[in-house]
């Protein structure tokens, strides 16, 4: 798919790294599957990706957590 950012670049799949902060908490993961533009670097979810991720983090806020660094795992 042609980039929305930077409109030059066409995204690839690859890995990113996701920082999710809500309130106090923030959790990282890292090794997230997405469509990555290699001219600006934005990179795009897929929905069932995007669900697992806000599954976990809302998870991590509701049990105090303060930093949570989570290796995804498909």
């Amino acid at each position: 798919m042609k980039c929305v950012i930077c409109k030059h670049g066409s995204t690839d799949a690859g890995l990113v790294s996701v920082t999710l902060v809500r309130g106090k908490t923030v959790v990282v993961f890292k090794e997230v599957p997405a469509q990555v533009c290699p001219n600006c670097g934005e990179y795009y979810l897929e929905v069932d990706v995007s669900k697992k991720l806000m599954e976990r983090a809302s998870a991590a806020v509701n049990a105090g957590t303060e930093v949570e660094i989570v290796l995804y795992a498909a």
